[in-house]
């Protein structure tokens, strides 16, 4: 189960060209989110990390709450971004150090959006791009 859950509401407010970027970023436990939308509803999703050993991962839908994780040993956290490419869902998986001497875990931050209708997940080391797929019919 998730511990806590955050509502950030962040829209696309600053333009240039094809790219519209949030002029606030949004802390979480695994550092610092960035995103950027555009009029395509290409939304981008960047985390500056604090633990360098994270991994990131993108889904092109949202999990529910609880789903990643039952009992999450070292706490885990979700935090929510509204864009006008869909709600932008960051889950943090924290792993708790162990013994010294031991080797450290990485920090898992899963990266979803609940889109507006089908798209696709591309992760770039700490970057997420989702990008809506059109639908022919």
């Amino acid at each position: 189960m998730l511990m806590g859950e955050a509502a950030s509401p962040a829209f696309a407010d600053t333009c240039t060209g094809d790219n519209c970027v949030i002029d606030s970023t949004v802390q979480t436990p695994a550092g610092l989110i960035t995103v950027s939308t555009s009029p395509g509803n290409v939304v981008a999703v960047h985390l500056t990390p604090v633990n360098p050993k994270t991994i990131v991962i993108g889904l092109p839908f949202t999990l529910p709450a609880g789903a990643l994780v039952s009992g999450c040993p070292g706490g885990c956290t979700r935090t929510t971004i509204e864009t006008t490419g869909g709600l932008v869902t960051i889950d943090t998986i924290l792993i708790p150090p162990g013994p010294p001497g031991s080797p450290s875990f990485p920090t898992i931050v899963v990266i979803q959006i609940h889109p507006p209708g089908p798209c696709r997940a591309r992760t770039a080391g700490t970057t997420v791009t989702f990008t809506p797929i059109s639908v022919r019919g």
